[in-house]
């Protein structure tokens, strides 16, 4: 099978995660001054040296206005100014020729609108002999004005930055919540109005049988926006944890995913109560648990899933143990698959970004591990 059948290059997942712990090294040492303001999480993309969207993950796909699917086969030149194209092809040369580099361009979205963005890309060597793709970071960089800094402590002067972050990271969750809102459920709710309305009308002139048949239509786009409704809402803040607390939603998200499946079977176990563990870590530790246990149904072949949460030296250690093939022999040139890739490093980021320690271990032989510590 060669490169076009298997849909690009093939990564190996322990470079994959190595490349991000890399990346954002570099980019912190390098730009300081720049921010991750997606509250979602990093916005990651893996590219080809030439600059095509070879994956993209929902946060960089949502800062630039696309689906992830749409931003696949598309090239940064096509999101950028005309007059940008040869700048951009220049730098773009640079990061195939170095191991990290970051550079800022200017990218148009979907409404048109351009942003200044700062790109940190990181190379990633691949199966295929002399060749690499390019793991990408896309930051909106956050500029004071000159001297600002000077006139105060640099204890106010972080404290001012962190809350500048803090509010440009919730202007960002806005208006993303605003935009699914708008295309989401206006446009859904739109059209289950208007749908009732020509079911009345029909039902007026006497045409009672059509009118049943597009009633039953309408009752199926009902359902279909109230799955909309509860996933952004799941999206903003898993309800599990307001009603159960973290030990309790892991262990109800375990049940659901063994009773939603036939031929896995889900252990859970747990020494931490819910008062033990910092409200702030609540959400990724339970986002971490759920994106391990899907990437062990969807692609590990698993038939045995454990599930940990237990105090570790005076922190918390949470681990994802399956019995499947391991991600190593997973065949990551498949567009699942480098989705799969950038859920993992997605986790990663979820993890150290508060100063936790993440690894992963995977083989044939003994499945795949996941190992997440906090301090606290």
């Amino acid at each position: 099978m060669d490169e076009s059948q298997r849909g690009g290059p093939q990564i190996a997942l322990a470079d994959l995660i190595e490349a991000m712990r890399k990346l954002r090294r570099a980019a912190c040492y390098r730009q300081p001054e720049a921010a991750v303001t997606d509250a979602r999480g990093a916005a990651l993309a893996i590219l080809t040296p030439d600059g095509i969207f070879v994956s993209a993950n929902r946060s960089a796909a949502a800062l630039l206005g696309y689906s992830s699917a749409e931003l696949v086969g598309k090239g940064l030149a096509d999101l950028a100014p005309n007059d940008a194209h040869g700048d951009l092809a220049n730098e773009l040369s640079t990061s195939a020729a170095r191991e990290f580099h970051s550079f800022s361009t200017v990218l148009f979205g979907r409404t048109g609108h351009p942003a200044r963005l700062a790109l940190h890309q990181q190379w990633v060597p691949t199966k295929q002999m002399n060749t690499s793709v390019l793991l990408t970071l896309f930051e909106e960089p956050l500029i004071f004005e000159p001297g600002s800094a000077e006139t105060a402590s640099s204890f106010e002067a972080s404290e001012r930055m962190c809350k500048t972050w803090l509010m440009m990271g919730q202007q960002k969750e806005r208006q993303r919540l605003a935009a699914e809102l708008h295309d989401g459920l206006g446009q859904a709710l739109t059209l289950v109005k208007l749908m009732t309305e020509d079911a009345l009308m029909r039902i007026r002139r006497g045409q009672v049988d059509d009118a049943v048949q597009l009633l039953d239509a309408t009752v199926f786009r009902v359902r279909e926006t109230i799955g909309d409704v509860r996933q952004i809402c799941g999206e903003l803040r898993p309800l599990m944890l307001d009603k159960l607390g973290l030990p309790a939603a892991l262990g109800s998200l375990c049940r659901r995913v063994e009773h939603g499946t036939e031929a896995i079977s889900v252990s859970f176990d747990c020494d931490v109560a819910d008062r033990d563990v910092p409200e702030h870590l609540k959400a990724d530790m339970f986002r971490v648990a759920q994106e391990a246990l899907n990437n062990a149904i969807k692609h590990a072949e698993a038939t045995e899933i454990s599930l940990s949460l237990r105090r570790d030296a005076g922190g918390l250690l949470l681990t994802i143990q399956d019995n499947g093939i391991g991600y190593e022999n997973h065949p990551f040139a498949t567009e699942n698959a480098y989705t799969t890739g950038l859920g993992l490093i997605g986790m990663q980021h979820r993890v150290e970004i508060h100063g936790g320690a993440f690894s992963i271990e995977s083989s044939a032989a003994t499945g795949t591990r996941i190992c997440a510590t906090w301090m606290c």
